[in-house]
């Protein structure tokens, strides 16, 4: 087995941008990377507006079988602010071996609603899996 978990306690208050990076050795070319991130996530303080976390694999969107995100959308009023603890998670094929730059980030959601008062990481532990995987079935 070849798996990794980069784990860290820190509130990011930031609405768009790279939230961590968590370098991996992929051993083999012809397998998967299993991710997912679990941690608290928060949209706030406003409506019908949404913020989107998702994963990167050196620097591109998985493409193999599709992007691996999470989007959170809040049509409540401006006084809502819950904070959630959320999972994302997915496989990602077509990844050369060798060092993985695995990254997390938030910003704008696919269909253009209002940046959200985003929050990633809240008194608690943030997690990224990373984990070498044979190929799915086809």
């Amino acid at each position: 087995m070849n798996w990794k978990e980069c784990a860290w306690k820190k509130g990011d208050g930031k609405d768009s941008g790279l939230i961590y990076n968590c370098d991996f050795v992929k051993k083999y070319p012809d397998t998967s990377l299993h991710v997912y991130y679990a941690g608290n996530l928060r949209v706030a303080f406003c409506d019908r507006c949404c913020s989107r976390w998702y994963f990167t694999f050196n620097g591109s969107e998985c493409s193999s079988p599709g992007t691996i995100d999470g989007a959170f959308y809040i049509h409540t009023g401006r006084n809502h602010n819950l904070h959630r603890h959320r999972h994302i998670e997915g496989h990602c094929n077509n990844i050369q071996k060798g060092k993985v730059r695995v990254a997390f980030w938030v910003g704008k959601c696919v269909r253009g609603e209002q940046l959200a008062d985003a929050v990633s990481g809240w008194h608690s532990m943030n997690r990224i899996f990373i984990e070498e995987v044979a190929k799915a079935q086809q």
